[in-house]
């Protein structure tokens, strides 16, 4: 006969041994803290990585003087430099200054900003600023300016002593730059301005050169047949044609540079170098 099962009586669920409550204010705190402590490391974060960047300079100024320009603007507290930027992104100057001279500045219409550095941190830029400025010697114009009163400091005037008026010549000479038979393809002349005091009857040049080397090897060229003479800044050579070339030896600032004077009845050439204000 089979015997009757018998099954227990239903009662309340039994938690098992050492099986931990998880009450529900315990999870919103846990929640809590997790969000904090994602708040915190956002923020820390960006304390270590952010960068202040300078305010952008005021106060540019703009004078456009004979053959450059001066630039002026306010100083940004805390910047450690400046830029200044001429039209499409001509880097005119990066430095501490806060008054710059951009003697290479081309006749026209241009516009000028200032931004404030700090390390390479650049700021925003400033109000743009638009001037006019007239001819200049462009990038030689700092090799005019060893002269103030012998030569024209712009193109299109005429110099303090002996209204004297000159035009630019970039110019190697043929066994510089011309054919391979007969040029070495090294130039040796910066520049040259050719000029006329007073009349075109009283010429005279002035050279600037690469190096001593090549002012030196231009010098030697005419030393052949040309006589020795001490001028007034220094040595010089006449040749037979009344041709003079002189190098200017009592001022480093100025020893890349050599007058050359031609003779003509209205002027000799020794004592027209020895008068100019040099």
């Amino acid at each position: 006969m089979a015997q009757p099962v018998t099954t227990p009586p239903a009662g309340p669920p039994t938690t098992p041994p050492n099986s931990p409550t998880v009450r529900p204010w315990t999870i919103a705190a846990i929640v809590v803290a997790a969000v904090l402590l994602a708040v915190g490391s956002f923020f820390s974060v960006r304390a270590l990585t952010s960068v202040d960047v300078p305010d952008a300079p005021t106060g540019l100024k703009l004078d456009a003087g004979t053959g450059r320009l001066v630039a002026t603007w306010d100083a940004v507290p805390g910047a450690t430099g400046n830029q200044l930027v001429r039209d499409d992104g001509i880097v005119v100057y990066r430095g501490t200054e806060t008054e710059v001279v951009d003697a290479s500045v081309p006749a026209g219409e241009h516009t000028y900003r200032v931004a404030a550095l700090d390390g390479d941190t650049v700021s925003p830029p400033s109000p743009s600023q638009s001037v006019r400025t007239g001819a200049t010697w462009g990038v030689f114009a700092p090799l005019v300016a060893q002269f103030p009163e012998l030569l024209p400091q712009t193109p299109d005037t005429a110099a303090r002593w002996g209204n004297a008026e000159c035009v630019r010549r970039y110019a190697g000479g043929r066994d510089e730059v011309g054919p391979s038979e007969t040029g070495n393809g090294k130039v040796r002349t910066v520049f040259v301005v050719r000029c006329a005091a007073g009349a075109v009857d009283r010429p005279f040049g002035v050279f600037w050169f690469a190096s001593k080397d090549a002012l030196n090897a231009e010098y030697s060229r005419s030393s052949a047949t040309s006589r020795p003479v001490r001028w007034k800044h220094g040595t010089g050579l006449i040749d037979e044609n009344g041709r003079g070339v002189f190098k200017i030896t009592d001022d480093p600032a100025r020893e890349l540079a050599m007058i050359v004077v031609l003779e003509t009845p209205a002027q000799n050439v020794l004592q027209m170098v020895d008068s100019m204000p040099i």
